[in-house]
């Protein structure tokens, strides 16, 4: 009965996939070793399109997984590869998966390396030592990829990828691989002008990210794709639009004819836009919320620490509102005012009869008035359950204190009784001590039980009167609860636990939706 054997192909890039790469070399290699051997008959293959066999492990590879499936299901024989580095090129992981397949009665070859054997320490350490060296030529590899594409982009050649908006790609006679076509980048005649005109909105018009979203959605609508917000934000801080070509913090020197905005408009919009985002409040401004402590964390110190941020929706779209704040001025002075922006209402995606903007103030100080009443409601249930707790847990602080007199007690007792036996054999001159210094011992001994019976006895009586010994002041009553809902940093995760959505309507709470939390 010939053997039944299934193929593995991969290759690292998407590239490999074309049919003049490495993908149907491997093919044509295993099926020409499959033939050389009279006893095999092919029965399937798997195929990896652009899978790393270094930076993903094995448990994480679809094909692979499939295959493992079939290996327990006895569906083939052997596994053959065209080299032992296509299973994997990880030496914690590859030895172990190649010793995995053995053990289910597979057959793993190679048709550079052979049949791949993890029966010994020796198979072992071979294996190891071929996925540490494959490994190692990844990591190579990966070095000289970065290599040239850090020179690329030294000297000014597009490396690929996705166009930014504004530009096309063009085909300038280049070529690579194989006599691959490579592209370079170009003004696109129709977009470009656009992107120049976004950058004058925001440095000559002062626009803000959102407003010149919402106006380049007037001028220059798009059936496909709608201006954001976050589209925005991406082409004004692209350093592309000044004719320099990046990858990470390296930059190219400027290309003029890839330039669509001068350096002096891009810094301007850089500093603009971060003068819009306080990060940290001057000492002279004021945030409009007493009750923050002076070493509150920055994040709450600095943004006004959102209460209900994560928990309130519009009644009217069902988005969900996002807190922040607003700079006001009020007598020449700046201060900051804590908001819930619905950004569905001020874009306009879809239609929704709400407020863009609700009062943070007004709206904290109605959603902890109906937490105040809730708690108000549980103080009742609290007490009680404090109570019992409060009892349960001095009632066994008091057994185990009673317990461990007791073990004392009669650890003393022991020592005294073998006391005095010895002396009883001092009496009769067997014993090495004198009877003097067993007697005094004996007597401390003997203060030393009295003191721990006096003890046992004042335990055990705290014991039985462990229910009379519960403090009352100790119980948080609601006037407790208030106190710490009044600070800020605890109003959210206590609102959280008895509220999972809240959904608003004007300036009223019309929805209060229960948490999870709370039925547990």
């Amino acid at each position: 009965m010939k053997q039944r054997v299934m193929c593995l192909y991969r290759v690292s890039t998407k590239a490999q996939v074309n049919p003049e790469n490495d993908l149907p070399m491997q093919r044509r290699e295993c099926l020409d070793f499959i033939s050389a051997h009279e006893n095999w008959e092919f029965c399937g293959e798997m195929l990896e399109k652009g899978v790393s066999g270094y930076k993903l492990s094995a448990n994480k590879r679809d094909k692979l997984l499939e295959i493992k499936a079939m290996a327990e299901r006895k569906q083939f024989d052997v596994l053959l590869v065209f080299m032992a580095d296509r299973l994997g090129r990880r030496e914690d992981e590859t030895p172990f998966l190649i010793r995995w397949f053995v053990q289910q009665g597979i057959e793993v070859w190679s048709t550079r390396e052979g049949q791949l054997k993890a029966d010994t320490r020796n198979d072992m350490l071979t294996l190891f030592i071929q996925s540490w060296m494959a490994g190692g030529e990844s990591e190579k590899i990966g070095m000289r990829v970065k290599a040239i594409q850090t020179q690329m982009t030294t000297d000014g050649i597009w490396r690929g990828g996705t166009k930014p908006f504004g530009y096309k790609l063009v085909n300038n006679g280049r070529r690579g691989k194989k006599n691959r076509v490579l592209y370079d980048l170009a003004v696109d005649e129709t977009e470009g002008p656009i992107v120049t005109e976004l950058f004058e909105l925001v440095a000559n018009d002062g626009y803000g990210i959102l407003r010149a979203a919402n106006e380049m959605n007037r001028r220059h609508p798009d059936v496909k794709k709608a201006w954001t917000a976050a589209s925005v934000r991406t082409i004004l801080h692209n350093v592309t639009y000044t004719g320099r070509l990046h990858m990470n913090n390296l930059q190219s020197e400027p290309i003029e004819s890839l330039r669509l905005v001068t350096d002096e408009t891009f810094e301007f919009v850089q500093r603009s836009l971060q003068a819009r985002i306080q990060r940290r409040y001057p000492t002279e401004r004021k945030v409009e919320d007493d009750s923050l402590p002076d070493d509150a964390p920055s994040k709450a110190a600095v943004y006004g620490a959102t209460m209900l941020a994560g928990l309130l929706y519009c009644a009217h779209c069902g988005c969900r509102l996002v807190g922040g704040y607003c700079t006001k001025q009020r007598g020449g002075e700046a201060y900051h005012r804590p908001i819930y922006r619905d950004y569905n209402r001020a874009m306009n995606s879809k239609a929704c009869a709400g407020q863009t903007v609700y009062s943070g103030k007004r709206l904290d100080e109605a959603v902890t008035e109906i937490a105040h009443t809730y708690f108000s409601g549980l103080r009742e249930t609290v007490d009680s359950a404090w109570e019992e707790r409060a009892r349960k847990h001095l009632r066994t602080d008091r057994d185990t204190a009673v317990k461990a007199a007791e073990q004392e007690l009669e650890h003393l007792r022991k020592r005294e009784a073998n006391l005095r036996n010895e002396v009883i054999l001092s009496i009769s001159g067997e014993s090495a001590f004198d009877k003097d210094l067993l007697q005094s011992l004996l007597t401390e001994v003997g203060e030393e039980i009295r003191h721990a019976q006096e003890k046992l006895a004042r335990c055990e009586d705290e014991r039985d009167t462990a229910s009379e010994q519960i403090m009352l002041h100790h119980k948080p009553s609601t006037g407790r609860m208030r106190v710490s809902l009044s600070h800020i940093l605890w109003k959210k995760p206590q609102c959280g636990m008895i509220s999972a959505e809240i959904r608003i309507s004007g300036k009223d709470v019309c929805r209060w939706k229960s948490s999870s939390r709370r039925k547990r």
